[in-house]
């Protein structure tokens, strides 16, 4: 049970982190937090202490909200798609998403520099794909395969510090804590 997730929010009761049990606890203790829900009937006990169990715990002292550069990655262009197929535009689970070169590899020194970006694996030239979309495509270029993208890639100047599914959120009672600095991703099954 100590390692269960709590919902960290800074004095502004803003989402900033995600701990465990044990450490929201530990920050009670040293009068660094509080906890502002809990779940009823539930107690971590030791021999001289009982807590209920936190779900969310607010920071006293800490007013930031951390800065979180933009990685690139799989993950955060599928994050950046919303989940959805730039070529199909539907939504899918992250088991059916793939992440597809507009301009694929083994025609990239084909084609001039004008015409490309500036490399292969950024932002400009990759796109969330479905795996049938993605099939279809194979390595052509979008004019040869017949297929139009939905929304142009670009580089994102921000991304939430935390995603978090909505069955979690649901599940431990965050919902209504999470607005700014917080994606929360409908996971299709």
């Amino acid at each position: 049970m100590v390692d269960l997730p709590v919902l960290t929010l800074n004095s502004g009761m803003i989402p900033i982190d995600i701990c465990r049990v044990r450490d929201a606890i530990v920050l009670q203790l040293l009068n660094k937090a509080a906890a502002i829900k809990v779940e009823q009937g539930k107690w971590i006990r030791s021999q001289y202490l009982s807590f209920a169990l936190p779900r969310v715990i607010t920071l006293f002292n800490y007013h930031k909200i951390p800065e979180k550069k933009v990685v690139y990655s799989r993950l955060n262009i599928i994050y950046r798609d919303d989940m959805r197929c730039m070529f199909c535009g539907k939504r899918f689970s992250m088991d059916q998403l793939t992440v597809d070169h507009l301009i694929p590899q083994s025609r990239w020194d084909a084609l001039p520099p004008n015409k490309r970006p500036l490399s292969i694996n950024s932002w400009e030239n990759q796109v969330c794909a479905c795996k049938g979309c993605n099939s279809i495509k194979g390595d052509r270029l979008l004019h040869e395969c017949g297929l139009k993208l939905i929304r142009k890639p670009y580089e994102p100047k921000y991304l939430p510090h935390l995603v978090i599914s909505k069955r979690k959120a649901e599940e431990y009672g965050w919902l209504e804590f999470l607005g700014y600095n917080v994606k929360v991703v409908d996971l299709i099954e």
